[in-house]
Parts: structure tokens; sequence; C-alpha cells
């Protein structure tokens, strides 16, 4: 936390991947200005034990400031439909709890979307490193999702997401690191602030009201 806060970075989420990670993540998000969500990645969905689903929910019962995730699909892994099922079971969990859901998505978007219109949604959604089509952010924040974006954003290949940097609402535009290298995050305001033509100092500090209305949205 000392290196990143040299960096700036003055408050971390942190995602669970599956069963195993939880604990390691209840105990990090017992520390100043660090927030947890515990779920299922669709990465690991094949690795699920009956019951599962009863366990996540007593862990969010005990720990009623963390979030769910991160979960999501990814059409690159196998076990499409099974993915989709752990997927739906965690929305309606994270909206009979009233949890921000933090979504993972790869090559699957329709898919998302038709779930999501169909689904009773929890208070939030974060979709981590967004790589939809810009077309889609608006639909998408009618349904209460922010984007976050990390360091890809700084190549121009990624076409698709420097597009929905610029086009979408700036009120949902969060960033992150999926590693330890927290002197990416500076970057990466930098340069949403260049893509949106704004001031370095005012991006930084509306996203940091954004990450607050997160965490707003899950009631700590």
């Amino acid at each position: 936390m000392r290196d990143a806060t040299a960096h700036g970075v003055v408050g971390f989420i942190v995602n669970a991947t599956r069963p195993v990670d939880w604990g390691v993540v209840i105990d990090m998000a017992r520390c100043d200005n660090v927030y947890g969500a515990i779920g299922v990645h669709p990465w690991f969905v094949s690795d699920l034990s009956d019951g599962w689903d009863y366990e996540l929910i007593n862990a969010l019962a005990m720990h009623p400031n963390l979030m769910v995730g991160e979960i999501g699909l990814d059409k690159n892994r196998p076990n499409l439909e099974l993915q989709e099922n752990v997927f739906c079971r965690q929305l309606q969990i994270a909206h009979d709890l009233g949890r921000v859901a933090h979504i993972h998505c790869v090559g699957a978007w329709g898919k998302m979307i038709n779930i999501l219109r169909t689904v009773d949604l929890p208070p939030a959604l974060v979709f981590h490193a967004f790589s939809g089509a810009p077309e889609l952010v608006s639909e998408l924040t009618d349904m209460g999702a922010y984007f976050s974006f990390g360091a890809e954003i700084c190549n121009e290949k990624h076409v698709r997401a420097r597009a929905a940097v610029a086009s979408g609402p700036i009120s949902r535009i969060l960033v992150e690191s999926d590693d330890a290298a927290h002197d990416t995050i500076p970057n990466t305001v930098a340069e949403i602030a260049q893509i949106r033509g704004a001031d370095t100092e005012t991006v930084a500090n509306i996203i940091y009201t954004n990450t607050m209305g997160v965490l707003d949205d899950k009631q700590i």
C-alpha cells in the first residue's frame, strides 16, 4: 500500500476469482482503504463443488462490506453454458444481498446483454477492462454500469476501449490494474484525460468520486 500511495493511489478494490481466494480477500479487506469482492470467475466454474453458492451467500452475509466478483462470461474458455448458469446465480445473489457486481466479459457481449436484460440487477455493475462496443455503453449505463480501464488504453491499437473512454459518460469511468504495477494507474488516468481532452487532475478527481459512488452503491 505504501508504494501505491507514492503513485497517488489511495485505495483498492480487490476481487477474488474462486472459493480458495475468498479468505485471502476477506483478510485484505480488513485493511484501511481496501475493499473486497468475492465470487467465481468464469475461468474457474468447472472447479466448483456442490453448495458453492450457499458458501458464497454465507460469506457475504458474514461480511456485509464485501461486493460480488469477479464474475462473468468468457467465450475463449470452455463450458460457456456452465459459465452462464454460475454467472446468473451470482447476479441473483448480488441482487438479493444488495451488493455491487464486478464483471469480466470477453467475446460474449451478446449473451451478456441478453442476460442483463432478463435478470434482477444488483445495485451497480462494474465492467473490468471494458472491451465492448461503444454502442453498448448507453444501455449498460442505464443498467447501472461503471466501466473500468487499465493500461491497455494507452495502446492506440485498443480502438474500442479508447472509443468507449471518449464517448461514455465520464461519471461512470474507473481505472484499474490487474497486477501489482501501481505505477500504471497515473498513466492510465493521464491517458483518459488526453482522450477526453480534459485536465488530468480534474479527471483524477472525477474518477475518485466515481469510485466512491461504487462504494456508496454497496452501502458500506
